[in-house]
């Protein structure tokens, strides 16, 4: 089960299950109320039946004076356990008083309480697994849909390809014929979409292999490289130390692409940017514009301004969190941004 259908199945069951706990004990609550009220009753018409012999050891017996409070034929709850009183002659100024021993009445009360305790767990897991049910059938169409949405995006991924390829071929049998600005300027272009293209690639990049050795100092200057042409108002920086990993390429290329290619894009004109690596750390700062919410970076589609598609720091998230790489992000407004990876 993907993270994103966990996410749907545990927000359902507990959505569903929720209301029938709350429910089912709000039921058994008022049973239990009205069962007790049960018990107490029949308690008291045993206890009429043995004013007529006062045969047996079931109750106590004892004789008070007539009492106006004191209302006859009803269960109290004293001292001694369950009493009523009963009228013994129409003149008589004395009551009886019948006494349902306390540690009986506890007894029968605890054998009740055993029994409810029982049936609740009972209905308990019967309304948990009810509530699985329902929430595994409720991921069906979730399920569907997301299954169209990636045939989609993996029919749009090659087709995307196909003419990003071809325009840099092409591009590359122009610079034969002569090296014009506008030749370069549609390399770059088509470079991005490529970027865009391998960004795709990483929706789900939960099976990427980590064999290869990486070179972090190398995929730093080549990213610089060409984000110096398509940023040219972007002055970079940069102390850099021999760093070597056992990762993945197109991964570790990926995440660092979409790092400092959004300190270009979210910098501020003449900016800066100064990337630096010590021991196993790259630190990549800029003099950008800031992030407001550092917190909702990562999430897929969430965007602070209209560039961009908002999916570029959500793959970051998952290539990090795959490979193993711990990323923070300091950030004020109005003065940059400094984003520290730390691998492995």
């Amino acid at each position: 089960m993907k993270k994103y259908e966990k996410k749907s199945f545990f927000t359902t069951l507990f959505l569903f299950f929720v209301p029938l706990l709350l429910l089912s004990s709000i039921v058994l609550y008022m049973y239990h109320q009205d069962k007790i009220q049960d018990i107490e009753q029949n308690i008291l018409y045993q206890m009429k039946d043995y004013t007529f012999d006062f045969k047996g050891d079931k109750f106590s017996l004892d004789i008070i004076e007539n009492d106006k409070e004191k209302q006859l034929f009803k269960i109290y709850h004293c001292k001694e356990g369950l009493c009523a009183y009963f009228q013994t002659v129409s003149t008589s100024p004395y009551l009886l008083k019948i006494v349902y021993d306390k540690e009986k009445y506890k007894k029968l009360y605890n054998e009740f309480l055993i029994k409810i305790f029982k049936f609740s767990i009972i209905v308990l897991f019967s309304l948990f697994i009810i509530s699985i049910g329902f929430a595994i059938y409720s991921l069906r169409p979730i399920r569907e849909a997301l299954y169209l949405l990636e045939n989609f995006l993996k029919d749009i991924i090659h087709d995307l390809n196909t003419p990003a390829t071809s325009i840099l071929l092409n591009s590359k049998l122009l610079r034969k014929r002569g090296n014009f600005e506008e030749i370069e300027r549609i390399e770059l272009s088509a470079q991005s979409i490529a970027s865009l293209y391998k960004n795709l690639e990483f929706m789900n990049p939960n099976n990427i292999q980590r064999d290869e050795n990486v070179s972090i100092e190398e995929i730093v200057n080549g990213k610089i490289e060409i984000l110096q042409k398509i940023y040219p108002k972007i002055y970079f920086t940069k102390d850099l130390t021999p760093l070597v990993i056992k990762s993945n390429q197109n991964g570790i290329e990926r995440i660092i692409d979409n790092i400092i290619t959004n300190a270009c894009k979210y910098n501020k004109k003449n900016g800066q940017v100064h990337l630096s690596i010590h021991k196993n750390k790259l630190i990549i700062k800029d003099t950008g514009i800031g992030i407001k919410n550092t917190k909702k970076v990562f999430q897929r589609h969430y965007k602070e301004n209209t560039l961009g598609l908002g999916i570029g720091m959500s793959i970051v998230k998952q290539l990090c969190e795959v490979l193993n790489i711990g990323i923070e992000i300091k950030s004020t407004i109005g003065e940059g941004t400094q984003v520290t990876l730390e691998f492995p």
